[in-house]
């Protein structure tokens, strides 16, 4: 998952717990609101009762002097007073009509409670009345310590309840609209957010070395983000100094190297044309004009890979069947001496763009690579195919092959899979490095397949030229 769309998830899970709480805490305290105004109506009514008490009289005034007007003021609630009797002396409209078994507490005025009545019994916070649901409340009348009456009082919860469902739903519904917006809002800021770093991203894979001078944009140095650009760049930069070094280096010694060679093995070689040289010091001679070519070739290698950047290949349309056809033509020579098979099969003719110097060079130098590490009497397949808008050459040996953990750096410069076998066959490490630097400059690809005792498979995949190429 991507930081956007984590952050994105964080954001929203943070605001679902924040609008959850801030949600639950309203519904709570509205819900307390409302029941202790409830509650507080309630006391007053009972303390009304209570002071309406005439104790010369042994009665409630209010209840006597004007019952009706009493029981129109409480018609919405259920009221019935007690005697010290225990008798009912005063009904409310809703008393009247129903009957709600509410005992008689037996605590102390002080000791109030409330409670609920289900079906006759002693429940916890409500009572269901058919479908109205009431809060009750049980009180002891007192006069000067004495026990003067009871009142028993409930009061429908229906309003409260639906007030307090409907403003239930209504947080659900605004925190789901304001979860989708923020969620909203976080991916579209955290892309936004993390845009600089996509395209520094993008950037930063677009260079290689072969274009290390580029550089990274750098939008705000003073943010966290420019910050990193600008030590990405400056590692751009120590790498690209690095890399010029390198071939600053490879470069001056190639060519350091190359005059003082070429002199030598031409004195050599008048030498060896000398009569009056005695044979082994000809045998000799000829042995070190030889070791005296690889050095040279060594060197060409070299400067070829040092000069990566100016060189500049030719581009022009080419018939690539044509070209591997000459290079089987010369290799066989090579395979001949080690009594092996070429066996070439092409399916297609198919043209190229490019170079053809370093096309030849691409593929003898894989026909050759096959042929020093392939035994006497082997095979080499080599098949030129296409494929959809590409031109596929494969190489194929059974020779030793090469085991699996080597294969990740056959391409990688004076890199040897077996540096005794290599110094036998005259490898230096740089022909496989040579040849994927020639394929990527013509826009294709380079592939190995390989196992132990089982051969080895080069593919190289080229685009296959345009018609207006």
């Amino acid at each position: 998952m991507t930081i956007q769309w984590r952050l994105s998830l964080w954001y929203m899970g943070i605001t679902l717990a924040i609008l959850v709480v801030f949600s639950m805490a309203t519904y709570l305290g509205m819900r307390h609101l409302l029941y202790s105004a409830l509650d507080n109506e309630r006391d007053l009514i009972a303390q009304a009762i209570e002071s309406s008490y005439d104790p010369y009289q042994n009665i409630f005034r209010d209840m006597h002097i004007d019952p009706v007007r009493l029981s129109r003021n409480l018609k919405e609630y259920y009221i019935v007073v007690y005697d010290s009797f225990e008798r009912p002396i005063f009904h409310s409209p809703l008393a009247e009509q129903i009957e709600m078994p509410i005992p008689l507490t037996r605590q102390v005025v002080e000791e109030r409670h409330t409670f609920t009545i289900t079906d006759g019994g002693v429940g916890q916070t409500r009572v269901k009345y058919q479908s109205t649901t009431f809060r009750t409340f049980s009180r002891k009348i007192v006069y000067q310590n004495k026990t003067v009456g009871w009142v028993n009082m409930a009061f429908p919860t229906t309003e409260i309840e639906s007030s307090m469902h409907n403003l239930l739903k209504s947080l659900m519904l605004g925190i789901f609209f304001a979860v989708g917006l923020i969620g909203s809002g976080s991916y579209f800021l955290t892309r936004k957010v993390l845009h600089p770093v996509a395209v520094i991203t993008n950037k930063a894979r677009e260079i290689s070395s072969r274009n290390l001078s580029e550089r990274l944009a750098v939008y705000n140095e003073h943010d966290e983000l420019g910050g990193l650009t600008v030590v990405l760049n400056d590692l751009l930069q120590r790498l690209e100094n690095s890399f010029l070094a390198q071939r600053r280096f490879m470069a001056d010694a190639a060519h350091e190297l190359k005059t003082p060679l070429t002199v030598l093995r031409a004195h050599w070689e008048d030498e060896i044309n000398n009569d009056a040289l005695r044979q082994d010091l000809r045998e000799k001679l000829v042995q070190d004009t030889e070791t005296i070519s690889r050095l040279a070739h060594l060197i060409n290698n070299m400067l070829l890979l040092a000069q990566t950047e100016e060189i500049r290949f030719e581009q022009k349309r080419l018939q690539l069947d044509d070209i591997v056809k000459e290079v089987i033509s010369d290799a066989r020579v090579l395979a001949d001496m080690k009594s092996q098979q070429l066996d070439l099969q092409m399916t297609t003719t198919s043209a190229v763009t490019g170079d053809r110097d370093r096309l030849y060079q691409l593929a003898f130098n894989l026909v050759e690579n096959a042929i020093k590490y392939t035994p006497e009497k082997g095979t080499i397949k080599v098949l030129l195919e296409r494929q959809q808008n590409q031109v596929i050459l494969s190489i194929e040996d059974d020779g030793p092959g090469i085991a699996e953990e080597h294969l990740p750096w056959v391409f990688e410069r004076f890199y040897r899979v077996n540096k005794d076998r290599s110094r036998k066959t005259g490898g230096s490490g740089l022909g496989l490095a040579i040849c994927k630097l020639i394929v990527e400059a013509h826009g294709g690809t380079i592939e190995v397949a390989s196992q132990p005792n089982a051969g080895t498979r080069f593919h190289v995949r080229l685009p296959i030229a345009t018609e207006a190429a």
